[in-house]
C-alpha cells in the first residue's frame, strides 16, 4: 500500500523565505505517524465490531440455552401430570412440588387454561403454545416458553438479568476494543517504521545529494516499487536541473569572459585620456572610468559565481589567511585603511587559491567599509581549534535582520540601504568561495553593526 511506504517530517513552517509569517501554518505528520494512527484506529474499530458480533452470538446461544431448560421443564412437567393421572391428580399439589424440586434453576412453572391462571405462579405471562418469547422491562425481563397439554397450557419462565449481562456486554466490547487500539499500536508504529524505511533512506540520501555531482547519488535501487519510481524520477529531474545549470554557467562564464577584454581595454583607454585631458572633460573621463571599473567588477564577480567549484580547486596551495588580509587592506586607498584594525591572531593556514581569497577578504572589508561609512572596521584572523580558520569582518552599521540572513547569501539580492551602490553579489561571493574552499558564511550581531564570519578548514602539515 502506498500510503504505508510514504513519510513526511512533521514540520511547523511559521515563516516564509522572507521572513513574514505565512497566511496559515500548515501542520505536517509523518506518514508513518499517519499509517500507525490508521492502524489503531482500524485495529479499534476491528476489535470493536469483534466484540459486537461475539456478544450478538453469545447472547443468542444463551437465549437458545435457557429456552432448551424451559422446555424441558415443561417437558417434566408433563410427564409428572401424566404420572398423577394414573393416581390421584392433584394439579396444585403437583406444581407446588416441582416449583419447590426446582427453585434453585430459577425456573418457575405455571398451568393456564383459558388464559387464566389454575396451579403455579400467577404472575407468568404465558406465550402462544409451542413458542418462547421474553417479556417486562429491562431490569425484570423474564423469558417463558408454553406447551399445550390436553385443554391446559403447561408454562415455564425464568427471570433473566439483562441490565447485568448488558453491564458485562459493554464491557466486554471496551476490553476488546482497548487490546485492538493497544496491539495495532505496539504493532503498527514497528511495522509502519519498517514500511516506509524505503522512504526515509531515499530522504536521508536526497538531503546529502549534490545536483552537480557526476553521477547523482541517491542510494542504491530499492526493491520498493513505488520508492524506487520515486528515486529514478528525483535522478532524472536532478540530472536535467544539473543540465541547465552547465548551460546557465557557461552562458555566465562566456559573457563574462567575452566582455573582461574590452572592459580592460576600454578602462585603459579612459585612464589615458583622463591623464591627457584637463577641465570638466578630465573629470567627465574619470567619471566613465569608475563606472566602466565597477562594470569589470562586476564582471570579474559574475565570472567567479558561473565557474562550478570542482574546477575552482584546481591549483590550491598553502596560503596564510593573514598574510591575504594584510595585503587586500594595504591596497586600501590611505582613508579607508585608516578605518580598518587588524586583529591577527594566528597565521590561518589553509588549502585554496590566492586570488579567490583576496576577492573574498576584499569583498568583505569593501561591504563593510561602505555600509557602515563613520565607524571602524574589525578583521580578525583566528585559528580555532581542532582544524578551523575563522575570518571575522565586524562594522558598525545598521546590520542586517536575522529574518533575512540566510538570503544576504543570494545573488543579487539587497538587504541594506537601496542608496548604496552596489550589485547585491558580494556576500553570494563570500560564501561561493567559501564553500569551494570546504567551508562556510555566516552574519552574525555586532552590537551595533554586522560580522560576516568565514570558516574555512585548516591546513595542518602531514607526517614526513
Amino acid at each position: 500500500m502506498w500510503s504505508a511506504r510514504c513519510a513526511e517530517r512533521a514540520t511547523l513552517s511559521p515563516m516564509t523565505d522572507t521572513g513574514r509569517p505565512h497566511a496559515a501554518r500548515t501542520r505536517r505528520r509523518s506518514m508513518a505517524f499517519r499509517v500507525a494512527w490508521v492502524s489503531v484506529t482500524s485495529a479499534a474499530l476491528g476489535g470493536l465490531l469483534a466484540a459486537v458480533v461475539a456478544i450478538v452470538a453469545v447472547d443468542r446461544l444463551i437465549a437458545e440455552h435457557v429456552d432448551q431448560r424451559l422446555r424441558a421443564a415443561v417437558v417434566t412437567l408433563a410427564g409428572e401430570l401424566d404420572e398423577d393421572e394414573e393416581g390421584e391428580w392433584d394439579l396444585v399439589a403437583t406444581l407446588d412440588d416441582e416449583n419447590d424440586e426446582i427453585v434453585e434453576s430459577g425456573i418457575r412453572l405455571a398451568v393456564f387454561e383459558d388464559g387464566r391462571a389454575v396451579a403455579g405462579d400467577a404472575w407468568i405471562t404465558p406465550p402462544a403454545p409451542g413458542e418462547c418469547a421474553s417479556y417486562g422491562d429491562v431490569g425484570s425481563r423474564v423469558r417463558a416458553c408454553a406447551r399445550a397439554y390436553r385443554s391446559l397450557v403447561l408454562v415455564a419462565a425464568q427471570a433473566s438479568d439483562v441490565a447485568r449481562l448488558r453491564v458485562l456486554y459493554a464491557l466486554s466490547a471496551l476490553g476488546a476494543v482497548a487490546l485492538g487500539a493497544g496491539t495495532g499500536l505496539v504493532l503498527g508504529v514497528g511495522l509502519t517504521r519498517w514500511a516506509v524505511g524505503p522512504l526515509e533512506r531515499l530522504a536521508g540520501a536526497l538531503r546529502h545529494a549534490r545536483p552537480d555531482a557526476d553521477p547523482i547519488a541517491l542510494g542504491p535501487s530499492s526493491d520498493c516499487e513505488e520508492v524506487e519510481a520515486i528515486r529514478s524520477a528525483l535522478v532524472e529531474l536532478m540530472q536535467q536541473s544539473r543540465a541547465l545549470l552547465e548551460q546557465a554557467r557557461r552562458f555566465a562564464a562566456d559573457a563574462a569572459h567575452e566582455l573582461r577584454t574590452p572592459l580592460t581595454a576600454l578602462r585603459a583607454e579612459l585612464e589615458l585620456l583622463a591623464e591627457e585631458t584637463t577641465g570638466t572633460d578630465r573629470a567627465a573621463l574619470e567619471r566613465a572610468h569608475a563606472r566602466v571599473t565597477r562594470l569589470s567588477t562586476l564582471v570579474e564577480r559574475l565570472l567567479v559565481l558561473a565557474i562550478p567549484p570542482e574546477h575552482l580547486e584546481r591549483g590550491f596551495e598553502t596560503i596564510a589567511v593573514a598574510d591575504v588580509v594584510t595585503q587586500e587592506v594595504a591596497e586600501l586607498s590611505p582613508p579607508e585603511r585608516e578605518r580598518v584594525r587588524l586583529e591577527l591572531s594566528g597565521d590561518g593556514l589553509v588549502r585554496g587559491d590566492t586570488r579567490l581569497l583576496g576577492s573574498l577578504v576584499a569583498n568583505a572589508v569593501g561591504n563593510a567599509l561602505k555600509f557602515a561609512p563613520e565607524g571602524p572596521v574589525t578583521v580578525r584572523v583566528t585559528d580555532v581549534e581542532p582544524a578551523e580558520v575563522v575570518l571575522e569582518v565586524e562594522d558598525e552599521g545598521p546590520g542586517i535582520p536575522e529574518a533575512l540572513r540566510a538570503r544576504v547569501f543570494e545573488p543579487f539580492y539587497r538587504a541594506r540601504p537601496r542608496g548604496v551602490a552596489g550589485h547585491g553579489l558580494g556576500l553570494a561571493l563570500i560564501a561561493h568561495i567559501a564553500r569551494v574552499h570546504g567551508g562556510r558564511a555566516e552574519i552574525r550581531d555586532a552590537a551595533p553593526g554586522t560580522r560576516v564570519v568565514v570558516h574555512l578548514p585548516a591546513w595542518t602539515p602531514g607526517p614526513r
